[in-house]
C-alpha cells in the first residue's frame, strides 16, 4: 500500500516540466512588470515635476484636454512626450507641456498651441498662446518658449491612473518590492537545494566508488590466497616409494 501511494504521489517528468515552465514565466513577468513600472516612476517621480529624460511619461491629472480632436486625452490617461529639439519653431495645433504659474506655484501644464506670436516676422516664436481642448478660453498667460519642456507624441488611455497609484510608496512596496523579495528568497532556496542535491549526489557516487573498490579488493585478495595455496601445493615434494634393498635390510 505504501509503495503504491508513493508512486502516485510522485510527479511525472512531463508535469514537472510544465511546472518549471509556469514558474519561469511567472518569474519573467514579475521582473518585467517591476522594470517597467520602476522605469515609469523614475521617469516621472511626481505629478508636479517633469523628468529631464528625452522621453517623458506624464499622467493626466485633469480633463482640460478631453476634447474631440484625434490626439485629445482625458484625465487618467498617460501622455508620452519628448524633449523638443527647437522650442522656437513649434507649430499651431501641437500639444506642448510647459511650466505655468498656477496658484503662485510653477507647475507643468499640457495644452494645445492655438496661436504662434512672432513679433519680428522671422519665423522664430516669441511666445505661444495655448488652450485646453475642453476649455472655452485661452490660457491667461502666453507661454515663453524657454518654458516649454516637452512636445506631445502620443498617449495611453487609463494608464495614468495606474502610474499615479503606483507612485504611492505603500503601493509600490506591495506591487514591486514585495514580489521581487519573494522571488529573490525563492531563488536563494532553490539554489541552496540545488547545492545540497549536488553534494548528496557526489557523496553517493563516492560511496558507490568506494564500495566497488572494496569489492574488487576482496576479489583480488581471494584470488591471491587461492593462487598462494596452489603454489604451496605445487612446491610440496611427493613421498618416494621404498626400494627393494631397503626392504631386505629391514628384514
Amino acid at each position: 500500500m505504501n509503495t503504491q501511494s508513493e508512486k502516485k504521489s510522485k510527479i511525472s517528468p512531463k508535469a514537472k516540466k510544465t511546472i518549471d515552465i509556469v514558474v519561469t514565466v511567472v518569474e519573467v513577468l514579475i521582473v518585467l512588470v517591476a522594470i517597467i513600472f520602476s522605469a515609469i516612476v523614475i521617469a516621472n517621480p511626481t505629478s508636479d515635476e517633469v523628468s529631464s529624460a528625452k522621453i517623458k511619461l506624464m499622467p493626466v491629472l485633469t480633463d482640460s484636454m478631453d476634447g474631440n480632436q484625434p490626439d485629445s486625452f482625458a484625465e487618467g490617461d498617460l501622455v508620452i512626450a519628448k524633449t523638443p529639439d527647437d522650442v522656437f519653431h513649434l507649430k499651431e495645433g501641437q500639444i506642448i507641456t510647459f511650466m505655468a504659474n498656477i496658484g503662485g506655484i510653477k507647475q507643468p501644464n499640457t495644452h494645445r498651441i492655438v496661436q504662434v506670436i512672432d513679433s519680428d516676422n522671422d519665423g522664430k516664436a516669441e511666445s505661444y498662446i495655448t488652450k485646453g481642448d475642453n476649455v472655452e478660453n485661452n490660457d491667461p498667460d502666453p507661454v515663453n518658449p524657454y518654458n516649454v519642456v516637452a512636445v506631445y507624441s502620443t498617449h495611453l488611455k487609463g494608464v495614468g491612473k495606474a502610474i499615479l497609484w503606483m507612485q504611492e510608496p505603500t503601493h509600490f512596496l506591495l506591487v514591486i518590492v514585495l514580489p521581487l523579495g519573494i522571488l529573490f528568497i525563492y531563488n536563494v532556496v532553490m539554489f541552496v537545494m540545488m547545492i545540497m542535491g549536488w553534494k548528496v549526489s557526489k557523496a553517493k557516487i563516492a560511496a558507490k566508488e568506494e564500495a566497488d573498490i572494496n569489492e574488487e579488493e576482496i576479489k583480488r585478495k581471494a584470488i591471491e590466497e587461492y593462487l598462494a595455496k596452489q603454489n604451496a601445493a605445487a612446491e610440496t615434494p611427493a613421498e618416494e616409494p621404498a626400494t627393494a634393498t631397503e626392504e631386505k635390510t629391514e628384514e
